[in-house]
């Protein structure tokens, strides 16, 4: 279905963008000659017809007008990258009505296959999203970037696995996409799969070498034990998933089902987790009743206290230095509280001062994904990998924290200090090649 028009009622200009709409070129042209009124501007004057931003090609190439686009592209010479209000261009209308004939006639023509609109989505984008393969092939065929990034962190293959296009996702793979892009720090392709619960699009990723490691306490069968995905475990096992690493709240997958009584689930991890010495009888059974015995979150008394209250001590604990006690304030609130960023942010700034790099780059990776547009967690992320030595990844942190808060002068200076660092690295590196060359 075409967008509606909102030109006035039986008004020249709405008849033309109907006749556009229609791929009636004759009726098109009588209206366009009507309104050029012979001033010899016919070009000037269909362009100056707009509907919310878009011309006369835009609703044309939505149902697929070709000859209509033809004749508004070689004979008016209509701009084929003109944007609409939203930033749309022409090949995005074509894009989002499925019209593949239309799609490459345009690219033909000079359409910008990389054009993003106003959210920063490309014609690729749209593409993956909609499962147009031969759309997809031919905006790859025309040099389209396949690894673009639409919005705080999408690539192409991102969007097809969300919306669970497992024959788009394939085209992607075929020509080179990264199965193992990250962005917002730890949200790959594979991690769309699952939070779209696509379990044909999970086995494809892992086929073609899928990280099912995660990043810290972020791993991929964390989540879907997490979310009770049951027909995921096998693949993700499978392919070397680690059944060991515990989440935030130090459970392991195990203890997570067993939690929440599914015996299927702790069926399928129990041969592939090792066994702890908490838990005396290592059995289905004796799991589920070891968790059962567990004393519930109301028994502790530092849970009975408001999560502001438990994140005030924890912010008392961090004033007076004693960043052990701080952590672990910040880490009962956030279990009131997982939404709260800032948690995770303050537990980081405490490993930070304990000089435990790993711990404090799982927590701002954590705090990044939670609240992707704060400068902040990108600060705590780089100065995690400045403890970490690793100096590069740092100023790469650092450089979007600044993009986020150009006025930021801690994070300016913090950025410099990682350049200067990496630079007296690298020169390091190179008198120490030159003197084993010697």
């Amino acid at each position: 279905m075409a967008p509606p028009l909102t030109c006035g009622p039986g008004a020249p200009k709405r008849r033309l963008l109907q006749a556009a709409a229609d791929g009636d070129l004759q009726r098109f042209k009588r209206i366009a000659n009507l309104l050029d009124a012979g001033k010899g501007r016919l070009g000037q004057t269909v362009a100056a017809v707009k509907d919310r931003g878009a011309g006369a090609l835009h609703i044309a190439a939505f149902p697929g007008r070709t000859a209509l686009c033809a004749y508004l592209v070689e004979e008016l010479h209509q701009d084929v990258n003109a944007a609409d209000e939203s930033g749309e261009t022409p090949l995005v209308y074509a894009v989002r009505g499925d019209t593949t004939d239309t799609v490459q006639y345009l690219l033909d023509h000079g359409a910008n296959p990389d054009k993003a609109d106003g959210n920063g989505s490309t014609a690729l984008h749209l593409a993956a999203a909609g499962g147009n393969c031969e759309i997809i092939k031919a905006l790859l065929s025309k040099g389209a970037d396949i690894h673009s990034f639409f919005g705080i962190g999408s690539t192409p293959l991102h969007m097809a696995a969300a919306c669970k296009q497992h024959s788009a996702m394939k085209v992607l793979l075929d020509h080179n996409a990264d199965c193992n892009k990250v962005t917002n720090s730890v949200y790959t392709p594979l991690f769309a799969a699952l939070t779209a619960g696509s379990l044909e699009c999970v086995k494809l990723l892992v086929k073609v070498g899928a990280d099912v490691k995660g990043v810290g306490t972020i791993t991929p069968l964390l989540f879907a034990v997490k979310k009770g995905m049951t027909d995921f475990y096998k693949c993700l096992l499978e392919a070397g998933a680690d059944p060991n690493v515990r989440d935030d709240f130090g459970n392991l997958p195990i203890e997570i089902a067993a939690n929440e009584n599914r015996r299927k689930d702790v069926e399928i991890l129990l041969p592939v987790t090792s066994r702890v010495s908490y838990v005396h009888d290592w059995s289905i059974d004796g799991i589920i009743s070891y968790v059962e015995s567990l004393p519930s979150v109301e028994d502790d008394p530092v849970y009975k206290m408001k999560p502001a209250d438990i994140k005030l001590e924890g912010s008392k604990a961090y004033k007076r230095k004693d960043y052990v006690t701080a952590a672990k304030l910040f880490f009962m609130a956030a279990r009131h509280c997982p939404d709260d960023a800032t948690l995770f942010s303050n537990r980081s700034l405490c490993w930070l001062k304990l000089g435990e790099g790993d711990r404090a780059l799982m927590d701002a990776q954590v705090c990044r994904m939670k609240r992707p547009d704060w400068a902040k967690a990108c600060y705590l992320q780089g100065a995690a990998h400045m403890l970490l030595k690793d100096h590069e990844k740092a100023c790469d942190a650092f450089l979007d924290g600044l993009k986020l808060d150009p006025a930021n002068i801690e994070i300016e200076k913090a950025l410099w200090e990682a350049v200067d660092c990496m630079k007296a690295s690298y020169a390091a590196k190179q008198l120490s090649a030159v003197s084993l060359a010697q």
